[in-house]
């Protein structure tokens, strides 16, 4: 047979059409893959509002605070809406969360990033989509589910509310408690509040909905505790009030400052960045944090706006003694109630509850020993007072903490009944740091509050066309959470539109009638848990035409994991 034979070359392979044919196949496989990935297994979102910040941004400027030199973020409204330029320059101001002062030197597009949308962000989905008792969500998780009130918007807020169990917000903290736990009585009551709730949203009917009764308000008061957030959350949601590290340089009378109590006569100098004591035999030698707005305002929303006072914080600092003897203490108060970390330089460490500087012959709530610390031994100190657990760590370690048992001396808990009943307004006392025989140097030392979410208590929140004042949950209005029913808070609790507030049910929650409650979201409409930032606000390349503009170079730097 030749070469050339038209039979022969008819059988030959064809290698351009069959590579065509692979490259065809794996394109649609890789599509196909992707969309699966997507729909199933992990996606891409972006913030586009503030109601997280400070964990998770929406479009934003980032400044320097022309007093202290903090660097801060401060949220933008629609950067398309050219009246928002003009109406930031003019009139608003980004109070700086760690000195108070209001810069105004503000403009849409900042000067180094010019972020035009919000924190890109991935959400892992199929752990919802599976399910379990591993894999459902969790309270404090950071979770994204379509909005109740039209069922196509995403929204991002924090998980508070469990299925099948009852919520309070009180002096900021969430409290629940297991549905199990109620009298049929008290279901009743709370079943009937839900029902009129719903009848109240189908007739659009103006006015407000009555509480429930006193007796039930009481069973309440007697099983509520307070919802404690796991340490991963509460990362995130410690707000800075004051670092040391970054000292205002005017010092105006609304800026913080650490002031020896004592004055002249005083052994504490805070006029550098690294504090010292040394020994004048004083008693009740301290040294206390002067700040007017010890409140729960947020940076992010540019204009100041009055926000109830916080007392959960933390205190931090690294101690070096020069020498191996003295004591140093830190007062932390919560309404009436003053607690003392003691901090002796033999190793012995004690928490203490009293109105007086206690002595080392005070009655301790716990006490403990550790090592002595080393003349020149630089230590990480954390002393934190947050949702009513008194907490002592040294080098990252917690060595003492309060006790939820009643029976034990470190017993520590709110009660509900007076938390839920009180009508004035929460007032924070600024810590203080006592020391006697010793010499020490204290540096990086900065002081935290915790998050606070609003609520009747301080009309910071406004009302429902129709409802309760101050929103779902609030200290007289509880919210019973049906099986499968979620109840969600945003970080920025001054500017969230979450379940506190929804009074609207979009057209695909109508048609369930009673099934759905308004303030909660069901479980079919969760969407998945956010874990990382992917792509925060970009770095712009000014010398770039054009495209010097936008956000180009990730900021490597603030991609993080979601807590």
């Amino acid at each position: 047979m030749s070469d050339h034979d038209p039979a022969a070359i008819s059988n030959q392979p064809q290698p351009h059409r069959e590579g065509i044919k692979e490259t065809i196949e794996s394109i649609v496989i890789a599509l196909i893959l992707a969309f699966v990935f997507r729909a199933f297994v992990v996606e891409a979102f972006v913030i586009p509002t503030g109601s997280m910040a400070p964990t998770l941004y929406g479009a934003h400027g980032t400044i320097l605070c022309e007093d202290c030199g903090t660097e801060f973020a401060y949220g933008l409204r629609d950067l398309e809406d050219k009246r928002v330029g003009n109406e930031i320059k003019s009139s608003a101001a980004a109070i700086c969360p760690n000195c108070n002062h209001g810069n105004t030197d503000l403009s849409v597009s900042d000067e180094r990033r010019n972020p035009e949308k919000g924190d890109r962000i991935l959400v892992l989905k199929w752990p919802f989509d599976i399910g379990g008792s591993w894999l459902d969500p969790a309270r404090w998780d950071v979770i994204v589910f379509k909005d109740p009130a039209d069922g196509v918007t995403n929204f991002i807020k924090r998980l508070a509310g469990l299925p099948n169990e009852v919520l309070m917000i009180l002096d900021g903290d969430v409290y629940t408690a297991p549905v199990g736990e109620f009298s049929e009585a008290t279901l009743g009551e709370l079943e009937r509040y839900r029902r009129e709730k719903h009848e109240f949203a189908d007739n659009k009917r103006q006015g407000q909905l009555q509480s429930i009764s006193a007796s039930a308000l009481s069973e309440l008061d007697d099983k509520l505790s307070i919802a404690r957030k796991t340490p991963t959350a509460q990362g995130p949601l410690w707000h800075a009030v004051y670092d040391h590290d970054f000292p205002p340089r005017k010092l105006d009378s609304n800026q913080p400052r650490w002031a020896a109590t004592l004055g002249a006569d005083s052994g504490w100098d805070a006029t550098l960045r690294r504090v010292r004591f040394m020994d004048k035999n004083q008693v009740g030698d301290s040294l206390e944090l002067s700040r007017e707005d010890f409140r729960a305002g947020c940076a992010y929303n540019i204009t100041a706006r009055t926000a109830p006072a916080v007392s959960d914080q933390r205190v931090r600092f690294v101690l070096t003694p020069a020498q191996g003897s003295g004591r140093l203490m830190v007062r932390l108060s919560k309404w009436s109630k003053n607690f003392w970390a003691s901090i002796g330089m033999d190793g012995a460490v004690a928490l203490y509850e009293s109105n007086e500087i206690p002595t080392t012959t005070s009655k301790s709530m716990i006490s403990a020993q550790v090592p002595p610390f080393a003349a020149g031994e630089s230590v990480e100190i954390t002393i934190e007072n947050v949702d009513y657990r008194l907490a002592l760590s040294l080098r990252g370690d917690e060595v003492l903490t309060s006790s939820s048992d009643p029976a034990s001396p470190a017993f520590y808990a709110p009660n509900v009944r007076s938390l839920r009943q009180m009508r004035k307004e929460p007032h924070a006392i600024a810590p203080r740091i006592f020391a006697e025989g010793g010499d020490f140097e204290l540096t990086h030392l900065a002081v935290d509050r915790d998050e606070y979410y609003y609520t009747e208590m301080n009309q910071s929140v406004l009302g429902l066309a129709w409802g309760p004042n101050g929103g779902w949950g609030s200290p007289n209005h509880p919210i019973l959470l049906r099986h499968d029913e979620f109840f969600m808070l945003g970080d920025n609790t001054a500017a969230s539109k979450d379940s506190r507030l929804w009074d609207v049910r979009g057209p695909h929650l109508v048609e369930r009638g009673e099934a759905f409650q308004l303030g909660t979201v069901p479980r079919d409409q969760l969407i998945g848990k956010a874990f990382f930032v992917y792509w925060p606000a970009g770095h712009r390349i000014d010398w770039l035409p054009i495209l010097g503009k936008f956000g180009l170079v990730p900021d490597v730097g603030r991609m993080r994991w979601i807590r």
